[in-house]
């Protein structure tokens, strides 16, 4: 059903025509957009009426007071010329259900097959492997004569559906919180002729059509009082407000007492097939309900614990005017059926049988698909069109000076394409030239993370300062720093590096890390400020210090050489500093350079060659003696060290004495300069290595 269309459902009464507009809205409910109730002058069933021509007349005035043109139409038809079966089938594949269902039917059905239209419903329950198939049928000739009323003035009828499903329908959409497992909705809809018991079960249904209706009540008043069909008719409609009410439900007692019978004899025969469903409430419906005292009379006899119920309204539909119109509120209790019709005609419904004739539903079917027929033919011409007029316009499009022009420049580009492509089957088959300038870039490229990476795990491996300098972020900062916590410098466990250099080395082994106090490396002078480095690769070191070179036992591969030059703010004597650099930062070294994924690390000593330890003092201004040296194995790291004044930091400025730190204003003559060198190697550790590191 395409969004925002309407459906009519149309329900042809005894009394008169009753019609509902539905169409879809939000929060799964509908919405009424036009109704219509048309009564018959007479009842169909009087003996001087006739039928025909009452209902042509019902539907000449329905057609001439609604706009119906575009909307699609679901007709009812009554439960009494209808045939309805319910049973239940064996668990089978679904593909023999239709096979199983035609059989059935055959045998269920009072007529021949070839005069009646029937079709079905499933019914299925999701934790029981049975299905239950609700079977409907009517005569070719009552359903034809019902759809030529509305043939006649061009009603095109998409659904033929009976009452009692309608109904069924109705119950299941609009009281569907009263429908639970377990339990069922009794249904009784009392017409002019009949009366339709339908019991509504959650995944199931129950119907019967009782002889007795609202008739019967008429004709029970024109027995005992004489009178004609329309004046007993009269007499029942006022009998509530007749000062003869008394005498009126007296006469029709007998009727009363007659239809409850019929009700509990269907009910008691479903309860006894139906053992484990309650019974929980009875919804009265139809006109009749109209009667005082009927409801009431139910009640009393019906042994239902939800007890006898007339809806007041619909609780599914949404709010309008429409619904509040006093004469659709007034005659609620007959447009349930029309409800039930239309909620089919929207996709709503829960029985979905369709009596309209075979021949007749592909009618319906090729009207619906027209519109894409037309469409399809439209498309198909302007398809056949277009290709003759780009054709033709092509060709008046290169005819013009313009694409002599662009064929002219689409030529040359073609020539040059040609002229690259032929270059580029020439590079291709000779490209080992090109190759190894390609691997000398991508070379370039590979260690250019190492220099950084070196600086700051050189950097990492410094020993917490005495002072604190986590908050300092300027000159003026250190100097309050240095003021509030005023320690001696030699106090201090300030490492502040001046420089560092890095050289590659083809053979690692061959490389000599040997430091002394004038070898390659340049302090950045104390006009540069505290901490700050001066960056450069070197060549070699320079002279060797006093245990001259090592001689190599093993080919390490190729590495690098790392030099530094920095101040140390610590130590009264060399020993100070050399406990400084073996307990502490060398330590600190070898592990941050002892992480996994750097790519490079400090390699292991060679037993035969011991790294060296050099200690250098200047003469002044402590006049501690002459350079001194001393050896301790630290595995790939050299230091130097040299106390007295920072000669080598640089000479001091105009406005700067001598020996005087720049930014604090104190002696630096208690500062030791320190020079120290390892070896790095490409590659990630061995796991020996580790082993004995940890060891």
């Amino acid at each position: 059903m395409p969004a925002g269309s309407a459906v009519w459902g149309i329900d042809i009464g005894q009394c008169g025509l009753k019609a509902l507009k539905l169409r879809a809205a939000p929060d799964g409910k509908v919405e009424v957009v036009a109704f219509d109730l048309i009564e018959h002058p007479k009842i169909l069933s009087q003996p001087d009426a006739d039928p025909e021509e009452l209902i042509r007349g019902a539907l000449d005035k329905f057609v001439s007071r609604n706009d119906w043109q575009s909307d699609q139409f679901v007709i009812g038809v009554p439960g009494q010329q209808t045939f309805a079966r319910f049973c239940r089938m064996p668990p089978v594949d679904p593909k023999k259900v239709p096979d199983l269902v035609r059989f059935e039917a055959s045998q269920q059905i009072p007529f021949d097959m070839d005069d009646v239209v029937w079709d079905y419903q499933t019914f299925a329950t999701p934790d029981s492997p049975d299905l239950e198939v609700g079977i409907f049928a009517m005569r070719k000739d009552l359903i034809r004569k019902h759809i030529d009323y509305f043939a006649r003035l061009g009603i095109t009828t998409a659904v033929v559906q009976t009452i009692p499903a309608a109904l069924y329908n109705f119950c299941r959409f609009d009281r569907q919180e009263e429908v639970e497992k377990g339990t069922a909705l009794v249904v009784i809809n009392v017409g002019a002729q009949n009366t339709d018991l339908v019991i509504v079960e959650p995944n199931s249904a129950w119907m019967r059509n009782i002889p007795l209706g609202g008739n019967s009540f008429t004709e029970a008043l024109v027995r005992s009082f004489k009178l004609s069909f329309a004046k007993a008719e009269s007499l029942k409609r006022t009998a509530a407000t007749s000062k003869y009410a008394r005498q009126i439900f007296q006469a029709m007692r007998p009727v009363f007492a007659e239809l409850v019978a019929e009700i509990q004899r269907s009910i008691g025969f479903y309860s006894s097939t139906h053992r484990d469903v309650e019974l929980k409430r009875v919804l009265a419906l139809g006109n009749a309900f109209r009667l005082p005292g009927l409801q009431k009379y139910l009640e009393n006899n019906l042994t239902i614990s939800g007890g006898v119920l007339k809806p007041e309204r619909f609780s599914r539909m949404a709010a309008s005017a429409t619904i509040n119109a006093p004469q659709f509120t007034e005659n609620i209790l007959t447009f349930a059926a029309a409800y039930g019709l239309a909620l089919q005609g929207l996709g709503l419904a829960q029985i979905n049988a369709n009596l309209l004739p075979s021949e007749l539903a592909r009618v319906v079917l090729w009207k619906k698909k027209q519109l894409y027929f037309v469409a399809t033919a439209a498309c198909l011409a302007l398809a056949g069109v277009l290709p003759w007029t780009r054709n033709f316009l092509d060709r008046q499009a290169l005819a013009s000076a313009q694409a002599a022009e662009a064929q002219k420049v689409t030529k040359q580009i073609i020539q040059e394409a040609q002229r690259l492509k032929t270059e580029f089957e020439k590079v291709k088959s000779n490209t080992a030239d090109k190759d190894a300038s390609i691997k000398q870039l991508i070379e370039l490229q590979q260690d250019k993370a190492l220099v950084p990476q070196v600086l700051a795990l050189v950097y990492e491996a410094m020993p917490p300062a005495s002072l604190p300098l986590a908050d300092v972020k300027t000159p003026a900062d250190l100097k309050r720093a240095v003021e509030s916590k005023k320690q001696p410098r030699t106090q201090r466990r300030q490492l502040l590096i001046d420089s560092l250099g890095i050289e590659y080395k083809e053979d690692l082994a061959t490389a000599d890390i040997t430091v002394a106090s004038t070898g390659g490396m340049r302090s950045a002078g104390p006009q540069a400020g505290a901490g700050m480095m001066v960056f450069e690769a070197t060549g070699p070191i320079g002279a060797r210090g006093p245990a001259g070179p090592s001689t190599p036992t093993s080919t390490e591969g190729a590495g690098f050489t790392v030099h530094v030059s920095a101040r140390l703010l610590y130590g009264e004597s060399q020993s100070d500093v050399s406990r400084f650099f073996t307990s502490e930062y060398f330590p600190n070294l070898r592990q941050r350079f002892a992480q996994a994924n750097l790519g490079f690390y400090i390699p292991e000593d060679d037993p035969k060659d011991k790294t060296k330890v050099y200690l250098h003092m200047s003469p002044a201004p402590r006049q501690l003696g002459a350079a001194q040296s001393s050896t301790v194995a630290r595995g790939g790291l050299d230091v130097m060290t040299s106390m007295g004044p920072p000669g080598g930091l640089g000479a001091p400025t105009a406005q700067t004495p001598a020996n005087m730190d720049p930014v604090t204003g104190e002696d630096m003559s208690t500062d030791w300069v320190v020079e120290y060198a390892f070896k790095i190697k490409k590659g990630e550790k061995p796991a020996a290595a580790g082993k004995k590191e940890g060891g």
